[in-house]
């Protein structure tokens, strides 16, 4: 998985991010001019903004769904995939990554289902999160295939009021393949 990089390595910052949220009307443009998303807000805080992903080449345009709140988009450097950060919810968060490298943007099914469930496996049965959130993401150096976040899952114990504890993961996933490295800390203890 491309050098096994690690998510401390997030040393290629997308160059071009768009925050996106209902209101919104904006687009970012792919690094090789050749796809763009587009986000149309409503002037109504009840309903969500549609998303679409345009070829500019053709003008065709693809409906890739909506976002509930806010949301975060970024191109890799080799415009072969997008990467959005759906927060949809005040304490959760979808990550859904597009690939270009066919005639159409295709969404890489499965991907936010196979990362909630390694960040899942890492939490003491008897503790459940308070939020999920990855504030920091990127593609890997040179390698589109893969991306690294640091997922932000606070735990408190089941079944008790106690106040949530700090719980940090690094994650490196492979997103043909779905192997996912994990460097996390060993989980929070309570009292």
């Amino acid at each position: 998985m491309g050098g096994h990089a690690f998510a401390a390595e997030c040393v290629n910052l997308p160059a071009k991010v768009i925050n996106l949220d209902l209101a919104s009307r904006k687009s970012l443009l792919s690094p090789d001019q050749e796809w763009q998303i587009i986000s149309v807000g409503s002037d109504s805080s009840e309903q969500a903004a549609t998303l679409s992903i345009q070829n500019k080449r053709t003008s065709q345009k693809w409906n890739v769904g909506s976002i509930e709140r806010h949301a975060t988009a970024f191109w890799s450097e080799d415009s072969k995939r997008l990467f959005l950060r759906d927060s949809y919810a005040a304490d959760d968060t979808k990550i859904r990554v597009f690939d270009f490298s066919g005639p159409r943007p295709k969404e890489i099914k499965g991907l936010d289902e196979s990362i909630r469930k390694a960040i899942f496996s890492r939490i003491p049965e008897d503790e459940v999160t308070q939020w999920l959130y990855y504030p920091k993401a990127c593609f890997a150096a040179n390698d589109s295939d893969t991306i690294i976040l640091v997922a932000d899952v606070p735990l408190t114990k089941k079944r008790e009021s106690s106040e949530g504890k700090p719980f940090k993961l690094k994650l490196t996933v492979n997103i043909i393949s779905f192997q996912i490295l994990i460097e996390a800390p060993k989980a929070p203890t309570f009292p």
